[in-house]
């Protein structure tokens, strides 16, 4: 109980059942050890509730064992349990005081009448033992279906159990069976005293040797040992006790000779022993009456069923006095009653229980005094001493030694630990080693894992960044295609304008702001003062908003107004026609900055679009690498760079499988690159295509300033750019790069100060 917290609700639910079994152990101790009426009461209102509650803790513990499988079925069974066993307790309690106490020779202890031949009589005793029955039958069934459910360890232990209930049903039935006078007392007593011993330390040792359950060796060594000492002395007891009572049956009969002898010989009045009663039934007189019964006894006797071969147990009144071993004989043709006694056996029986129980004592002390001999030393020390080095292994010792020098398998356990100990200390050693020898290799591959991790990261951004590009340039493309039609709207609109027939007026005015184009700006020391300057000139030819006019003027570098132009402003519609004029100008360099912008927008749209999108292989067509090449060179020939000659050589014409799109946008990337690389004069541009037996081979060289060593390798990166902020995105040779790979080829450059070679192979169709 000081350690119930460690112990589970099984081992903890032990504990009812061993109270009520000790509570039926006493009641029956009482019954057995006194002849007396009030026997009765402790028979029918101790030993009988304690059973059934016996039978109901056993059976609330069978089905919480190991595991509770069957929660239901348990809520119902205890409720069932529970309204039968007070049925049966009441109708016991109550049939009791319906029949008389009466001493039982078969139990040879006062007990209600049990020879009633009223049903309900019947019934209340036999409600008891029925009762149990029913419930010891269902927890039998439920460890069954435990036993089939269950594996490994639980399953043994479950069978255990059920052994422990099945020697509990059985003494319930046998208990039925001796209420009903079908089974004698000797052997009711044999099997309750052994099989009770045999079911509990079942219970208790199944119930100990539980992986939850923390007990030491020493204590199960113990539990076994008293389990073992109980149950001989249990079996010593009842062949003593068969013995005694054999041994006194001898007696008596040896006595009823010698009686039956003296009165064949004529004796009138035998010499006796043990004898209190010898009548002649058939003359109704008394040769021996140390009772002092009267004649009107004699005709009581009479009526009693014979028994010449043995005795028997007979109660002629309430008091124990009255309870006799009797038999019959014959003598001179004259039938003789015996009676001896029956308290004097029972006296002689209780001096033998106290030997037995002094014996017990003594064995019991015997035993105590003996365990640190015989397990102690050979078995509880050395496995203590061989559980502390293993502790201390577990902490980190490996120097631990364990000593035992016992020569049995725990000397044996101990060898092969101290031997484990050290192959392990020695294979520390080597493991150290080991470790420090590839820790650097570790630190190596560390360093190799963290650059591939940063690849994968980079892959999988580069993937969101394609399936988000992929998902939404559609989008973008719509908003920037309405921006570039409305831009061509404004400018056609101002085209149409601008076609009308001009005045002396506008002319001017359109010459005035043409020739501030390409004006530089002043100092800023003095800009503030011409700023003050313009708009007093601004104010003094009555311009309505001076400060903003200016300010919109000295945005498009125009600080002082010339004297020939300085006559727009003495009239009123000099005026109108100069804000309108500086209006579409400034409208028109808006309108270029936006156009600007939606162009560099469509490029990263469309260079996001094609980054992140493959055509599928099942679209794929034979193309002819000639003709695509050609056609870039010949549709892209007037917008590149002049005084660059480009060196296009053919050998073959391979055809591969592939999207056409795909691969002009490749050579027009690479070309572009190449004319942008090459010098403004001398530059020079090699093509090359050629058609090997599995590949077709195409080479672009240029006489550029080539590629610096530091940036090569990053050059196939997203994003990465040398070109000036706004001026490239940074996707062109990875879109190249991808195109290639999705058409199972391979690109490489090499590049030093006046020449840069891409290499292309890409899988002929053939192959």
């Amino acid at each position: 109980m000081s350690r119930k917290e460690d112990l589970t609700p099984t081992f903890r639910g032990l504990l009812v059942p061993l109270f009520c079994l000790f509570f039926w152990s006493v009641a029956w101790s009482i019954c057995n050890s006194f002849v007396a009426p009030w026997t009765a009461y402790v028979f029918v209102f101790l030993k009988n509730p304690f059973i059934l509650v016996l039978g109901i803790a056993t059976s609330n513990l069978a089905f919480g064992f190991q595991e509770n499988s069957f929660p239901g079925w348990k809520k119902w069974s205890l409720r069932i349990h529970i309204i039968l066993s007070v049925f049966a307790i009441l109708s016991n309690g109550i049939g009791f005081f319906f029949r008389d106490i009466l001493f039982d020779p078969k139990m040879e202890f006062y007990v209600p009448d049990q020879h009633s031949s009223s049903l309900l009589v019947q019934l209340s005793i036999i409600s008891i033992a029925g009762t149990l029955c029913l419930i010891l039958g269902n927890t039998t069934t439920v460890l069954i279906a435990k036993y089939l459910k269950l594996q490994g360890l639980q399953k043994r232990y479950i069978g255990g159990f059920i052994l422990a209930i099945l020697g509990i049903l059985s003494l319930a039935f046998a208990d039925i069976l001796v209420d009903l006078n079908y089974f004698s007392k000797p052997t009711f007593l044999f099997l309750l005293t052994n099989l009770t011993i045999i079911i509990m330390t079942i219970l208790v040792l199944v119930s100990l040797n539980q992986e939850t359950i923390p007990s030491t060796v020493g204590f199960k060594i113990m539990t076994f040992n008293l389990t073992v000492l109980y149950l001989i002395l249990s079996i010593v007891a009842n062949f003593l006790f068969n013995r005694f009572r054999i041994d006194f049956q001898n007696e008596m009969s040896r006595e009823k000779h010698s009686i039956k002898t003296q009165l064949e010989l004529g004796s009138t009045y035998p010499f006796v022993y043990l004898s209190e009663l010898v009548i002649d039934i058939q003359n109704q007189n008394f040769r021996i009456n140390k009772a002092n019964y009267t004649k009107e006894d004699i005709k009581i006797i009479q009526k009693i069923p014979t028994s010449f071969e043995s005795f028997k147990l007979q109660s002629f009144s309430s008091n124990p006095g009255g309870i006799y071993w009797t038999s019959d004989f014959y003598a001179k043709n004259h039938h003789f009653f015996i009676a001896i006694p029956y308290i004097e056996y029972r006296n002689t029986v209780h001096k033998t229980v106290v030997w037995l129980i002094v014996t017990l004592l003594f064995s019991l002390f015997t035993i105590f005094m003996l365990y640190p001999v015989l397990h102690k030393t050979s078995i509880v020390y050395p496995l203590t001493r061989l559980l502390a080095g293993i502790r201390k292994m577990h902490s980190g010792d490996l120097f631990v030694t364990v000593k035992v020098s016992s020569k049995d398998e725990i000397g044996e356990l101990s060898n092969s630990f101290n031997e484990m100990i050290s192959i392990v200390r020695d294979a520390r050693l080597q493991l150290e080693q080991k470790i420090k020898e590839r820790t650097e290799s570790l630190n190596q591959t560390i360093l190799e894992l963290k650059e591939t991790q940063e690849q994968l990261l980079q892959a999988e951004r580069m993937s969101t960044l394609g399936k988000i590009a992929a998902s939404v340039a559609h989008e973008i493309n719509n908003p920037l295609a309405a921006i570039k039609g409305s831009i061509q709207f404004i400018k056609d609109g101002q085209a149409n304008v601008v076609g009308s027939e001009k005045t002396e007026t506008v002319l001017l005015a359109e010459q005035f702001l043409e020739e501030f184009k390409t004006q530089k700006r002043s100092e800023v020391t003095s800009r503030f003062k011409r700023k003050k300057e313009l708009i007093a000139y601004f104010k003094s030819k009555s311009v309505p908003d001076p400060i903003s006019l200016a300010d919109t003027c000295f945005d498009f570098k125009i600080e002082t107004i010339p004297e020939p132009y300085q006559k727009l402003f003495d009239t009123e519609e000099g005026r109108n026609t100069f804000q309108s004029k500086l209006n579409d100008f400034v409208i028109g360099f808006h309108l270029g900055i936006i156009e600007t912008a939606v162009e560099r927008a469509s490029k990263i749209v469309f260079a996001l679009k094609h980054h992140s999108y493959a055509g599928p292989k099942e679209s794929q067509k034979l193309l002819s690498l000639r003709e695509g090449i050609e056609s870039v060179l010949s549709m892209y020939s007037t917008s590149w760079k002049q005084n660059i000659e480009i060196d296009w050589k053919v050998s073959g014409d391979p055809v591969i499988l592939g999207h056409a799109d795909e691969l002009v946008q490749v050579w027009t990337n690479l070309i572009y690159n190449a004319i942008q690389a090459c010098p403004k004069e001398g530059g020079k541009i090699q093509i090359f295509l050629h058609e090997e037996t599995m590949d077709a081979l195409v080479t672009i060289e240029d006489n550029g300033k080539g590629i610096p060593e530091e940036i090569l390798p990053r050059i196939f990166e997203p994003f990465f750019t040398t070109k000036e902020l706004g001026m490239g995105t940074g996707l062109g040779l990875s879109i190249v790069q991808k195109i290639i790979q999705n058409h199972g080829g391979n690109i490489h450059v090499e590049s030093r100060p006046g020449k840069t070679l891409f290499t292309i192979r890409i899988p002929l169709a053939k192959s």
